[in-house]
């Protein structure tokens, strides 16, 4: 089925030399059905529509008649297509995020790549969707479906997420700069800098993002920094719409989820303006539980319900830069991300390292990580390592000893990290223990308090026949393609490791 497709901005004339030519070409006027149209038109198994504010519309084409493209292409011909058609550039790049606004769960950043080549195809998948409206989960859905069909052929995305007690708790612009520019590095691994275009939506960018859009310019690229970037560039409307599909994938699981349903009333869209979400807070309120972990506390809807009246001091995010390397931190500005780049300087001993232990803590027994030369804490480590890399992969005695799931229950250290699973770990960890901990981490997964991510197939014949060297080099190798820590409780593993360069988490 053809999509439907939509042209803004409209001139009366220029919608009268279309109206025209779909009459002579054998289409019927129809009555309109509201004061906001001008005018109706059948033509094959499509209805175009003019509005008076300038908005032409035609409706999905069913059948795919040829005849229904040829008069989309015609429109484009006299208007032009919705979104600014690169100039050249090879690859595209597009960054926006969605659930800014929002009282229930994570921020969604999303950054997207395609050849350019792609333009077109994907234009007629995303033309007429609109992020700023409500729908039902599986519209999204169907439309990701759609772009991720074009993956084979270039296209792709990675997102990354803001928890909301991060938001309750930061000025989250600093955290975004951070993000989007691990996000670019990342794309640059595959394809040259002065290739592309990049659009990025303006939140408010800081001057660390500002400088290293600057160095990008100088080295070729064309950067757009634009508010309601997705209004103009294809680019950044599918950026937009991955994070709204995935945005709403977390909301229908919790929506899912009978614990956070109070009365028979579910959370719903988790928008500040829907009389579901407001009723649901406030049985919640009355009913003295605690606030579940994806509602933003900080937010007037739920603070009116508390009964609070003053603002909420937010703070900035405790991103120390000064615990990485300063050959790490030039790398990442000259959009160099590599793993093999991080090593981390503790603030109490000035040990520079590549490696860290993953210890009990305290009375609680929640983990934290420490310098392995004076082996005190490194405060805010994990918080500026998410932000800066966010990717780590356990190895089988990781999963098997059940460290992750504890860790996510009690402490939250490797919260909103994306936990990568090389298929060699899911292979030796196919044990009663390994499999409880993956069902485990899943759960955290299916209501977005970390990324779960597998990577490769199961080989069991080739996995058989290797020796426990070269099962640790696959997944180390995994380590290096994603630029992920990899974290271990195995001393020949964290020595093999730290001699290739890989950050490692050593769990004692």
């Amino acid at each position: 089925m053809h999509r439907g497709r939509k042209w803004k901005e409209l001139g009366k004339e220029v919608a009268e030399l279309i109206r025209e030519h779909l009459v002579n070409l054998g289409g019927q006027e129809e009555d309109v059905t509201s004061v906001t149209e001008a005018w109706r038109i059948r033509f094959s198994d499509t209805v175009v529509t003019y509005y008076k504010k300038g908005t032409l519309y035609s409706t999905p084409s069913k059948s795919e008649d040829p005849a229904v493209l040829e008069i989309w292409n015609y429109i484009d011909e006299i208007v032009g297509t919705a979104y600014v058609k690169p100039s050249g550039e090879k690859f595209l790049i597009g960054l926006d995020e969605t659930g800014k606004g929002e009282l229930v769960g994570h921020m969604h950043l999303v950054g997207v790549i395609f050849p350019a080549t792609l333009f077109s195809n994907l234009e007629q998948i995303v033309n007429v969707a609109d992020t700023k409206k409500t729908h039902r989960f599986d519209y999204w859905d169907e439309l990701f479906k759609e772009l991720t069909s074009f993956m084979e052929e270039g296209l792709d995305f990675i997102e990354e997420r803001i928890p909301p007690w991060h938001i309750d708790k930061y000025n989250i612009n600093k955290l975004m700069d951070v993000v989007y520019q691990r996000i670019l590095s990342s794309f640059f691994r595959r394809t040259n800098i002065s290739e592309c275009r990049i659009v990025i939506d303006d939140y408010g960018i800081g001057k660390t993002l500002q400088r290293f859009l600057n160095f990008l310019k100088k080295q070729g690229a064309e950067v757009v920094v634009s508010q309601k970037a997705d209004d103009t560039y294809l680019e950044a409307k599918i950026a937009s719409l991955v994070a709204k599909r995935n945005r709403e994938a977390i909301i229908q699981a919790i929506n899912n989820q009978s614990e956070f349903t109070i009365d028979n009333l579910k959370i719903g869209s988790g928008n500040g303006n829907d009389k579901r979400t407001l009723e649901w807070l406030d049985k919640w309120y009355k009913n003295g539980k605690p606030w579940p972990w994806f509602i933003r506390t900080s937010y007037s809807p739920v603070r009116r319900v508390e009964g609070l009246k003053e603002e909420p001091r937010k703070i900035v995010p405790p991103i120390k830069e000064d615990l990485l390397s300063k050959e790490f931190k030039q790398s990442f500005d000259e959009g160099k991300y590599d793993i093999r780049a991080l090593t981390i300087i503790c603030p109490k001993c000035g040990s520079v390292s590549k490696a860290v232990f993953l210890t009990a803590g305290n009375k609680e027994n929640v983990y934290v990580l420490r310098c392995p030369m004076c082996k005190k804490e490194i405060e805010d480590l994990n918080f500026t390592l998410k932000y800066y890399c966010g990717y780590i992969v356990p190895d089988s005695n990781i999963i098997n000893r059940g460290i992750l799931s504890r860790d996510l229950k009690r402490g939250k250290l490797f919260e909103d990290f994306t936990i990568l699973i090389p298929s060699i770990v899911r292979y030796e960890c196919d044990t009663k223990g390994g499999k409880k901990e993956f069902e485990k981490i899943g759960k955290f997964a299916a209501i977005g308090r970390v990324k779960l991510k597998v990577t490769g197939n199961i080989d069991a014949k080739k996995f058989g026949n290797l020796t426990s060297q070269e099962r640790d080099d696959l997944i180390m190798e995994v380590c290096l393609k994603e630029n992920a820590i990899l974290i271990t409780a195995d001393n020949q593993v964290k020595g093999v490791s730290i001699s290739k360069n890989i950050f490692t988490i050593y769990a004692r």
